[in-house]
């Protein structure tokens, strides 16, 4: 059985817990998680720190997020790097179709971005950036994977276009999986930092056909990364 834990601003604590319950073989792999609401029952905790927790979940690779389904169990055991690279061969078509869509609404929204915000939304995305500079620092899988969504999300948000933030928003729910897959593999954490700042600086310099280009590589990139992920 879950049992419920005594301090509910401690989500740690409930990812503890529910790794338990998957593990203790009470669940097999493909059956769906209990729904957040009847976790916040089992658990005697708020929906966010459930929220939280199933996104920590996702990212150790226990737990797969379904947009629009919810939580089923990905794995009953650590996994291990043999499942890290099968995970990249098994959905490599999904996440290219992804990044086919990245190379073409990201420079757009970094254009519009530049040219509809102020210096307001230029140190929000300085202060993202720093965030994922000590994640790296600090080989924190789980807050890389945040503040690269937070990063991407944000530029598309200040692109103030409802139609660009609404594709991001569905592609955003698929790439949490991917994120949290991505950035076990060192190399792909190395060509993070050096790819947001170059995006970074011509943001601030003003360079709008440099900031495309900046940001054209960096989703090219992810795709030279994603070969070299099913052979890591």
């Amino acid at each position: 059985m879950i049992e419920a834990v005594k301090r509910l601003s401690i989500a740690q604590q409930v990812v503890e817990g529910m790794k338990d319950y998957i593990m203790s073989g009470e669940i097999q792999v493909g059956n769906k998680l209990p729904t957040e609401k009847e976790l916040c029952t089992r658990f005697k905790v708020g929906r966010g720190t459930i929220r939280e927790a199933l996104c920590t979940l996702q990212a150790l690779g226990f737990v797969e997020m379904q947009p629009g389904k919810g939580a089923y169990v990905a794995s009953v055991k650590e996994p291990s790097k043999h499942d890290l690279t099968q995970w990249f061969v098994e959905n490599e078509v999904k996440v290219k179709d992804v990044i086919e869509v990245r190379n073409v609404i990201e420079p757009l929204a970094i254009k519009l971005a530049m040219q509809r915000t102020g210096d307001e939304e230029k140190n929000k995305l300085q202060e993202i950036h720093q965030g994922i500079i000590e994640a790296v620092e600090n080989d924190d899988i789980l807050q890389i994977s945040r503040c690269d969504e937070a990063f991407h999300t944000y530029i598309v948000e200040c692109s103030k276009n409802n139609m660009l933030i609404s594709i991001d928003k569905h592609i955003s729910e698929f790439l949490k999986n991917f994120r949290s897959k991505t950035f076990r593999i060192p190399h792909n954490v190395q060509n993070v930092v050096p790819a947001h700042t170059k995006i970074i600086d011509a943001f601030l310099e003003g360079d709008i056909d440099k900031a495309q280009r900046c940001m054209a590589e960096h989703i090219e990139k992810i795709a030279e990364d994603l070969e070299l992920s099913k052979d890591y």
